[in-house]
């Protein structure tokens, strides 16, 4: 049982609004010493509003925030630090081409009796933290050039090198494989242990009914009940979380895939992937599983054009194809939707209508000019379909919630009509109602002639998806799984781990 002399944080009826949107309604919770609290909801339930007001990047309308028995109206990002609040967001707050290192100390670099910059100190201090808690970077890595997974390991490090007392975790396990969420629960319980107060937001219930004291949950911006743990089932959960109940997700009907349409021969990618051969099928769902080092994204991204590929062939549509970029293959009719959704995949400030026609304004244009009622019109059976939920038809990407921009990445996919779609992680971030949309969307497409190559870090979701997988370890295909059900997510993980 959780004390309530150990509280270290109260959130106290907090509101706030943006336009067109109620995003928190008088919403109250209290954080404890020692405890994992979880904040639940479904995708634009306020969540990271909240997180968001906590660590002062955004401010309230009503409310205040209780720390350490002193209450605060409004917090600043500096204040929010220096009381002992810290965050590591979704979207992480770190500086591309900065190392490992610098990213930790930013804005606290230890300094030489002269007053420069002591980067052997702040190298030697940042490497006791990555040994303290077992972590598998380097201080003189560039961050941007880290996989996700790594990246999150840094924001969390810089987090921990701030000694906060409150540790406001957003989504930390959304790109993260198997072993590394299990890494992530050590190092989470070690804090958990040390004393720290952890808020923690996930969409995943089973992960946090595994690492959470109490789960708060938030539905339309308002607050539905904190509940312990050890008292509530994952389907109660959900079912509070959606207002009503949700039936489990079963074997879909499929129609059977057609002829060979993509096919690589020994691909060879620099350092990453070793004479990788596979086919993909008209009206096919090839799933692909690996841990971080598997070469499974390098082979999406390079069959995209990001990559350049060492040796081996490609066939596409039985002619000899070799990617010469994004756009190139964009006229071949290959999609590729990439994990970080932020960064490489939408222009955030831009209206989201904008994001769904980019990739092909010609639909929507005339002598050259873009038409927004012919743009409005292009995309709205998208958003219906869809289900995509904005303030305005014009509202700005960025204020959409995670799982919102998600849908509008697979609207920009439907709408390219593209016949091949390359997918990282479609579902990363979203709620069990909005999985459950995207997971209907892909089958309807494939089921309509697309071809879809995914690479996902949710075993089961591949297992829900695919109609073959293809597992890959340290760059190589080692086995593949013509009939996924009759895999079980321990199996796959098994195989994908080397077994």
């Amino acid at each position: 049982m959780v004390s309530e002399q150990a509280a270290l944080l109260s959130v106290n009826e907090i509101s706030k609004s943006f336009p067109g949107i109620l995003a928190l309604d008088s919403v109250s919770l209290t954080l404890h010493a020692g405890e994992v609290h979880a904040l639940i909801g479904a995708n634009g339930a306020g969540k990271s509003t909240l997180v968001k007001i906590i660590a002062g990047a955004l401010q309230p309308d009503r409310g205040s925030i209780t720390i350490n028995g002193k209450t605060f109206q409004v917090l600043t990002p500096l204040l929010a630090r220096k009381i002992g609040i810290a965050a590591v967001y979704q979207e992480q707050q770190l500086v591309p081409d900065l190392t490992v290192a610098e990213n930790i100390f930013l804005g606290k670099e230890p300094r030489t009796t002269f007053g420069r910059v002591d980067y052997r100190r702040m190298s030697a201090e940042t490497m006791e933290l990555i040994q303290t808690y077992g972590l598998s970077i380097q201080p003189d890595y560039v961050v941007g050039k880290l996989p996700l997974a790594q990246r999150q390991e840094v924001a969390i490090l810089k987090a921990l090198k701030e000694e906060a007392k409150v540790l406001l975790l957003d989504e930390p396990t959304a790109a993260l494989t198997g072993p590394q969420i299990a890494f992530m629960f050590r190092l989470i319980e070690q804090l958990r242990k040390r004393g720290m107060g952890i808020l923690y937001i996930s969409h995943h219930i089973d992960e946090i009914l595994s690492i959470a004291q109490r789960i708060t949950v938030l539905r339309n911006g308002k607050k539905i009940g904190t509940f312990l743990a050890q008292d509530v089932t994952k389907e109660v959960l959900i079912e509070k979380m959606a207002g009503r109940r949700i039936e489990s997700e079963s074997r879909f009907s499929r129609k059977p895939p057609g002829d060979v349409i993509l096919e690589t021969q020994h691909l060879s990618i620099n350092g990453k992937v070793e004479k990788a051969s596979f086919v993909l099928k008209e009206g096919e769902i090839l799933g692909f599983s690996g841990a971080a080092d598997s070469g499974c994204k390098e082979v999406l991204r390079s069959l995209a054009g990001l990559y350049p590929i060492r040796s081996g062939g490609i066939k596409l549509f039985g002619k000899t194809f070799r990617p010469r970029g994004v756009a190139d293959t964009m006229q071949q009719g290959i999609l590729f939707v990439p994990e970080d959704m932020r960064r490489e995949g939408l222009v955030l400030p831009f209206p989201f209508p904008k994001n769904i026609t980019l990739a092909k304004l010609q639909k929507v244009t005339s002598r050259g000019f873009i038409l927004p009622h012919r743009e409005i019109q292009a995309v709205y059976p998208y958003v219906s379909s869809l289900r995509i939920v904005a303030p305005s038809p014009w509202a700005e990407t960025r204020i959409l919630s995670g799982g919102n921009q998600r849908k509008v990445l697979l609207a920009k996919a439907l709408f390219t009509d593209a016949k091949i779609w390359l997918l990282e992680d479609p579902t990363q971030g979203v709620d069990v109602e909005t999985r459950q949309e995207i997971h209907h969307l892909l089958i309807e497409a494939r089921n309509s002639g697309k071809s879809i190559l995914i690479f996902s870090s949710d075993l089961e979701e591949l297992l829900t998806v695919s109609d073959r997988i293809i597992v890959m370890y340290k760059g190589r295909p080692t086995r593949e799984i013509e009939n996924p059900a009759t895999v079980t997510t321990q199996e796959l993980l098994s195989m994908t781990l080397g077994g």
